[in-house]
């Protein structure tokens, strides 16, 4: 899955030939706190309200005022990861990404950055999420799937964080089940911590079940 395939269908860009002026309506129009500034379809930089606002001409072109230049960009053929770290080291709410030939080819926003991530982790998917808990040297991820795949189940997504101040790891799992009260019965007997579980269907059936009951009150 390549972040080339996650690009807006707006157009958060703007010409360095553009007046300050023009750029502050768009940034308005797009309800935006940022711009691409392009020259054709080269990649300069970003432009922001506060910059905007500095200069002392808005008749005068973007190329005349300081652009903001963060090492802000990446390539088609990079992970999504890529774009999620990227974003959330610069704050940015904008990823602008170029071709093979550092071309600027669009922009990656937050949400289509989420839209990537969540489609990664399957969490369109239903089923059920468990978070595990178990000591740093008695983790093993081959066991975890055998346990998971003993109860007819598949792991649709698996995330692991460590805690240094009690040698312990934390596993959270989205698998393809959402009965899984055996699964965890089978955690249980092999020692890990059940710190979580979350079924994702019962969360859909709630939603359902209180716009039925708005409707039924709407109808009154």
């Amino acid at each position: 899955m390549l972040i080339g395939q996650f690009l807006s269908n707006a157009d958060f860009s703007i010409q360095n030939a553009d007046s300050v002026q023009q750029a502050l309506e768009k940034l308005q129009d797009m309800l935006c706190r940022e711009l691409i500034v392009l020259n054709g379809d080269e990649y300069i930089g970003f432009v922001n309200e506060t910059i905007l606002l500095d200069a002392e001409d808005e008749d005068a072109p973007l190329s005349s005022i300081k652009i903001n230049t963060p090492p802000i960009q990446l390539k088609f053929d990079q992970h999504p990861y890529d774009a999620l770290v990227m974003m959330t080291v610069y704050n940015s709410t904008l990823i602008p990404i170029l071709d093979q030939d550092n071309k600027f080819i669009g922009v990656s926003t937050q949400l289509d950055i989420l839209k990537a991530i969540s489609l990664i982790q399957s969490q369109n998917e239903s089923g059920a999420i468990i978070v595990l808990s178990i000591g740093l040297h008695d983790f093993s991820l081959s066991q975890i799937a055998h346990l998971v795949e003993s109860d007819n189940c598949r792991i649709l997504n698996c995330a692991t964080k460590v805690n240094l101040d009690n040698d312990n790891i934390e596993v959270t799992l989205k698998v393809g089940k959402s009965n899984i009260n055996a699964l965890l019965n089978s955690f249980l007997r092999h020692n890990y911590t059940i710190m979580e579980t979350h079924n994702t269907i019962a969360a859909f059936d709630d939603t359902a079940d209180r716009y039925e009951q708005l409707m039924n009150y709407i109808n009154i």
